[in-house]
């Protein structure tokens, strides 16, 4: 009888300490030239902490381990570059966006 609480109890420690794994990426382009942007930061909301940039491509890859199995599958981040409006995107898990930034109208 205690032997089946034993297992029991392990599986369920071994379950709930596993950690969450998530994984976005896509290309931030220009909303009126299609071009990609480089060097669009990204901040996730959670913790407002600097998680990447884009790379010459406008391409981003975000992975990271969220720490919990049954943990939030979605992830919001803000994409910032000067000259740009802001934009905050959620993502779900391994989610794949095209996102588009609007240029700052010059005065």
């Amino acid at each position: 009888m205690y032997f089946k609480f034993f297992i029991l109890f392990v599986l369920f420690f071994l379950f709930v300490s596993c950690d969450g794994f998530q994984e976005i990426e896509g290309i931030v382009v220009d909303s009126e030239s299609k071009k990609p942007i480089s060097n669009v930061e990204l901040v996730q909301i959670k913790g407002e902490k600097f998680i990447n940039k884009t790379d010459d491509n406008g391409y981003f890859n975000i992975s990271q381990i969220t720490g919990f199995a049954f943990g939030n599958k979605e992830m919001a981040v803000v994409f910032c570059k000067e000259n740009y409006m802001s934009d905050t995107i959620t993502f779900i898990n391994n989610e794949s966006k095209l996102i588009k930034l609007e240029k700052i109208a010059e005065k």
